[in-house]
């Protein structure tokens, strides 16, 4: 018995969470350890921190998040989903510039900045990914 068609969105959103869970810890330490440890500004800590997260992102969202569709790895997909980054990388940077102010300093202030700015910009992420980048082909029925 096939199961509700809501029912497939919400685990498909559960696992593109995980997915993206794993990914957020990796960006934010990355970044954090730029900012701590070398200085680095927040958008080249976010750049950095962004770019090692989508690889192993976009593995876990090709094997596991999205189960139906094409089961293979594709530079083509891979690039499509960088440009999803890139966006969803524009609208962190917007929220980063809004929060600098609020939450400024390199100590706890810099990972509370980061998970907000990566929070909003998780449901661009999702919502791109899963309507462009991993969608599945419906066979018409004639």
């Amino acid at each position: 018995m096939p199961r509700p068609l809501s029912n497939k969105h919400s685990e498909e959103a559960i696992r593109f969470f995980l997915v993206s869970l794993v990914g957020l810890g990796i960006d934010i330490g990355v970044a954090w350890a730029l900012i701590a440890l070398v200085g680095a500004s927040d958008p080249v800590a976010a750049v950095v921190g962004l770019s090692v997260a989508t690889v192993i992102n976009y593995f876990g969202h090709q094997f596991w998040t999205f189960q139906k569709g094409e089961r293979r790895a594709s530079l083509r997909r891979f690039l499509a989903f960088a440009g999803v980054v890139v966006l969803t990388l524009f609208v962190r940077l917007l929220v980063l510039d809004f929060l600098g102010p609020l939450l400024p300093g390199s100590g706890l202030n810099a990972p509370l900045r980061l998970g907000l700015a990566a929070t909003v910009s998780f449901f661009v992420s999702f919502l791109m990914s899963k309507f462009m980048i991993f969608r599945h082909k419906v066979e018409s029925r004639v």
